[in-house]
């Protein structure tokens, strides 16, 4: 079982993982969120989003995975406020741990516990709390979808992990299938609004997704928290909440010149 925040997530993650394995109706996936806040308007009050993005996010993800052989389904939508999984803690938890004991699955992938999006570490919280509290038994494995930090030296999360924690798959041989999936969330490699500067996910970086192994935490005997570095763990707890407001700073300011360009030309015409 794979859980993934939003649609997009188990593609950018595990798509070459699950584009490799044999059985897909083997393969269940649970989606968090209800998809509203992606793309989500840059300058509130002027830049806004169709009543329907949702759905149109939902039925993206519904064609990626079938598209990589799983059955529909397979996949849950569980439809919980998008950015707001923190502030909806209870409900999540309870209906994950609902989904899980129901599939009864032995392995569930959850996010990286030191992923900088709140969605993410909500789940990688609840399913955690869930395991401990006894109630469900499986393998957790940890997947990256937000590895790459500026703030760090070597650039990459990854890089800071003790090697024997790590998991590497190649997933070379079904690299143009996971791209072709990736393809399928429109809303998400596209301008989907006029008011986008950028699409969510560019080419440049779904090509490098689609190229590169994939990686999955997998400590064994099970770690808490930071325990899985090898080293500068101070360094990354500050940048894990910097980056965050860096990169929104950097989106805002972006928007910002786009108008402001935009402005000047409809004025010196």
């Amino acid at each position: 079982m794979i859980v993934a925040p939003h649609m997009d997530d188990e593609a950018l993650a595990c798509g070459g993982l699950i584009a490799r394995l044999s059985q897909k109706e083997s393969i269940h996936i649970i989606y968090a969120t209800d998809g509203m806040k992606s793309p989500a308007p840059i300058l509130p009050g002027i830049d806004t989003i169709s009543p329907d993005l949702g759905e149109v996010r939902i039925q993206e993800a519904v064609a990626a995975m079938e598209f990589l052989g799983l059955p529909q389904e397979n996949l849950r939508f569980l439809r919980l406020p998008e950015a707001h999984l923190k502030d909806n803690f209870t409900a999540l938890m309870d209906s994950l741990i609902k989904s899980i004991s129901e599939i009864n699955p032995d392995y569930v992938f959850i996010p990286f516990r030191y992923d900088r999006h709140p969605d993410h570490l909500a789940i990688n919280r609840a399913v955690t709390q869930g395991l401990k509290q006894a109630r469900f038994q499986a393998q957790l494995i940890e997947y990256f979808v937000y590895y790459r930090w500026r703030l760090l030296p070597k650039k990459d999360i990854r890089k800071y992990i003790k090697p024997e924690f790590l998991i590497e798959i190649e997933i070379s041989d079904v690299s143009k299938k996971k791209r072709l999936a990736l393809n399928y969330y429109k809303s998400q490699t596209t301008l989907h609004y006029s008011w986008q500067t950028r699409p969510i996910l560019t080419s440049v970086l779904l090509d490098e997704e689609s190229r590169n192994p994939e990686f999955f935490l997998l400590p064994n005997p099970p770690l808490p928290g930071a325990a899985v570095f090898s080293n500068t763990i101070l360094w990354i707890r500050l940048a894990h909440r910097l980056e965050p407001f860096l990169q929104k700073s950097k989106y805002l300011a972006g928007a910002y010149l786009k108008r402001a360009s935009q402005r000047y030309i409809r004025n010196a015409g």
